[in-house]
């Protein structure tokens, strides 16, 4: 956790954004990028759990569009449990370079929308818990 200018920006933050959080100031590292990686590969897989849950509810019509979307997210989720380190790695160096461009020089807009993103993640931390 580190205290900002925006309150304090917390791994819940750069699990939620991270590129902003590491904007914002958080002190990140490639073990942060790694779980910000795996918690992508997660949402893929909780997204085809929750598709196959919803197929006895389907109408005919849509049981195409079931079979597209079921091979392409497992095709997806298969690439992500392999490619998870290098799609780190690119987490890793846009949140390095956001920090470096937003180092001191925030404009009005870029305050305000940061100020505005850490307050509803914020809200949301309390909401869920």
């Amino acid at each position: 956790m580190i205290f900002s200018r925006y309150g304090e920006i917390t791994f819940r933050h750069f699990q939620d954004n991270p590129s902003w959080a590491a904007a914002a100031g958080y002190d990140f590292n490639f073990i942060d990028c790694l779980s910000a990686s795996v918690q992508c590969t997660s949402n893929i897989a909780s997204n085809l759990l929750d598709e196959i849950a919803e197929f006895p509810y389907a109408e005919v019509r849509y049981i195409p569009v079931f079979i597209i979307k079921l091979s392409v997210g497992s095709l997806l989720l298969f690439a992500m449990m392999f490619a998870y380190p290098l799609f780190a790695l690119v987490i890793f160096f846009r949140c390095k370079s956001m920090k470096r461009k937003y180092k001191d020089d925030y404009s009005d807009i870029v305050d305000h929308n940061l100020r505005t993103w850490a307050y509803h993640v914020y809200r949301r931390s309390l909401k869920n818990g």
